[in-house]
């Protein structure tokens, strides 16, 4: 039994190294395919974290150019007559806000292009990212009941575990009636057992002769 048990122990453990060293290529490149997939997920987060930053930055700017136009105008204006020279400097300056203005405009719609553009990517790779590691774990599990189907097809393990169990019930089954039988061999308790077991068939052969008299 124990020999059968060592040959089965072999058969299993060389199944299932057989089948992980089949398995082993797969899983790894695709888990190293996730691996990858998710430090990209993590760099585009952090690639779009920083171009809505800039965004607000240049937003705050544009505001600020925006409200010097109306500063430097309302200077112009108010030194029109008074003073033509500093007037005009100041009109110079309303110019210059104005061509930052539009200049941070430019540099905002930009912006807007390349948010977009860095989201879209984002969400198919998150997208991607979730169906790959979906599909992994539904392949992992499906490898684990394949693996199982086949060392149990291919080593009958079922069938002999079986055969085994019912040696050794057996075996068991003689311990424990040579043992009940090592219980029952008191010389002196057998005496009076054969005695009884007389005495019953005697009072059955006495029964029998009654009914005969009676008939």
């Amino acid at each position: 039994m124990m020999n059968l048990i060592k040959r089965l122990t072999t058969s299993v453990t060389a199944t299932l190294e057989g089948a992980v060293g089949q398995l082993e290529n797969h899983d790894a490149i695709i888990d190293a395919s996730i691996k990858q997939t998710r430090q990209a997920v993590a760099k585009t987060q952090a690639r779009l974290a920083t171009l809505r930053q800039q965004q607000n930055a240049y937003e705050s700017q544009l505001q600020l150019s925006i409200e010097q136009i109306k500063v430097w105008e309302n200077r112009a204006k108010s030194l029109a007559t008074e003073n033509e020279s500093k007037a005009l400097q100041c009109l110079t300056r309303r110019n210059q806000n104005e061509a930052e203005s539009n200049r941070l405009k430019q540099s905002i719609e930009q912006q807007d292009g390349l948010i977009s553009s860095v989201s879209t990517n984002l969400s198919t790779l998150k997208t991607k990212l979730d169906e790959m590691t979906q599909r992994h774990n539904l392949m992992r599990s499906r490898q684990a009941v394949a693996d199982v189907s086949k060392v149990t097809s291919k080593s009958n393990i079922s069938e002999q575990l079986d055969e085994t169990f019912e040696r050794w019930e057996s075996v068991v089954l003689e311990t424990e009636l040579a043992v009940s039988d090592a219980c029952c061999s008191d010389p002196l308790e057998a005496q009076f057992a054969q005695q009884e077991d007389k005495a019953k068939l005697l009072d059955q052969l006495s029964a029998l002769k009654d009914k005969n008299n009676s008939v």
